[in-house]
């Protein structure tokens, strides 16, 4: 086990953590001393998440949950504060997406977009914030953390429903860490460029786009910041101009 681990003791619940983004994001947490509520469609995924979570030496526990039914959320939060005697750090990360224009787009997708990108995030935000709010009146690290995308800084096109989710997170998490600040809560909005979670590989190459574990430290730098800042924003782009050529994002 490792020394001198930041988060020794604590909780965190993460959405979308059976494989990519939110799967590094709770192995980084693990790897930290933070027992891990992990939350995803795919129970095998999520138990090979568990495991290897579990391999850090921490508890975690699987939460086979349909995001696109937000009323799922209170059974999986109170399982969460229930097993670990409480809730320091939420990360909501699961998303999807879909290509269309706004001129034929489903309207049904968009809904499920809707569900899963933006309410599911607002409900969760909402069940877990007095846990979250009590563990930092308790003198522990606290934290609400939010997955975006570039998508929600610019414009592009075949991209309207998933870019009004996450522009949405942008003013959502801004009023969320106004309501908390007072309380020593971090809150931050993260906006990783292209990632390496499959999407892209028919036209780059891994090493010249963002690796999930660069995000994971994102959400650790966040998590570790002084008492006195709080890091609300942090843009991720690729080092890669080619893939900045290649996917502009102006």
């Amino acid at each position: 086990m490792e020394n001198s681990r930041l988060l020794e003791g604590h909780a965190a619940l993460v959405t979308g953590a059976g494989r990519g983004i939110g799967r590094a994001i709770a192995l980084q947490l693990a790897r930290d001393g933070c027992h891990v509520g992990l939350i995803a469609r795919d129970g095998e995924a999520l138990r090979q998440t568990q495991a290897d979570c579990e391999a850090h030496g921490v508890r975690a526990l699987p939460l086979v949950t349909d995001l696109g039914d937000p009323s799922a959320l209170p059974s999986a939060i109170e399982a969460c504060v229930e097993a670990f005697g409480g809730l320091n750090i939420l990360v909501n990360n699961a998303g999807i997406h879909q290509f269309a224009s706004a001129l034929d787009a489903d309207l049904k997708v968009w809904d499920h977009i809707l569900n899963v990108n933006l309410r599911a995030v607002m409900h969760a935000t909402r069940l877990a914030l007095p846990h979250i709010v009590a563990s930092a009146r308790g003198g522990q690290r606290a934290a609400v953390i939010f997955i975006s995308s570039l998508g929600g800084k610019f414009a592009a096109p075949t991209n309207a429903g998933y870019a009004a989710t996450k522009h949405a997170l942008t003013g959502f998490g801004g009023s969320v860490f106004e309501d908390v600040r007072d309380f020593g809560v971090k809150v931050s909005v993260i906006y990783p460029g292209w990632t390496n979670t499959g999407l892209l590989a028919d036209w780059l190459r891994p090493d010249e786009v963002i690796q999930p574990e660069d995000v994971a430290e994102a959400v650790r730098f966040v998590i570790a910041s002084p008492p006195t800042v709080c890091p609300t924003e942090i843009v991720l782009q690729t080092q890669s101009s080619r893939a900045a050529r290649l996917f502009p994002t102006t």
